[in-house]
């Protein structure tokens, strides 16, 4: 294994994702790049039904760019406290089809995605961007897939780390 993708969302989740990438990386010498998706397919959709007028779209799609450019930022200085070199990439369209070309692009060995756990009395359906598209990157990922679950020993590691 030499390099490893990571998709960042902005979740709790995906910056323990992000923790345990960099831990990885550094144990083992690893490229480490990092990667987040603005979901500008699920913004169409919101667009085709009229949730979203168009300007509202240009402007979410503006504000989510604006964001994910902060996690990157963030995950990338967290990278670089721990003495880890990582490349970033801001793409945009399907999450799954962009993280999955992501790591075809960058010959990924591995792909770390965050899982979130649901919450007391929430229902199963109910997730996040990621766990919902989770089965499918998992699904048709031609390299394995690490899903973290949310822990707090990820913190207290990279603390020490």
């Amino acid at each position: 294994m030499k390099k490893v993708l990571v998709a960042i969302n902005g979740s709790e989740a995906s910056i323990r994702a992000a923790m345990y990438g960099i831990m990885m990386a550094r144990n083992y010498e690893l490229e480490l790049k990092f990667v987040y998706v603005i979901d500008s397919a699920t913004i169409r959709y919101l667009g085709m039904n009229q949730i979203l007028a168009k300007d509202e779209q240009t402007d979410y799609k503006v504000d989510l760019a604006y964001e994910g450019q902060n996690y990157l930022e963030y995950v990338s200085g967290l990278a670089a406290s721990k003495g880890v070199t990582t490349q970033t990439e801001l793409r945009d369209g399907s999450v799954v089809t962009e993280i999955l070309d992501t790591a075809k692009n960058f010959n990924a060995d591995l792909i770390i995605i965050g899982a979130t756990s649901p919450k007391k009395g929430e229902s199963l359906i109910k997730r996040n961007v990621h766990s919902t598209h989770q089965g499918d990157i998992i699904e048709n990922s031609n390299i394995p897939v690490l899903v973290v679950k949310p822990t707090d020993d990820i913190d207290a590691q990279f603390k020490l780390f």
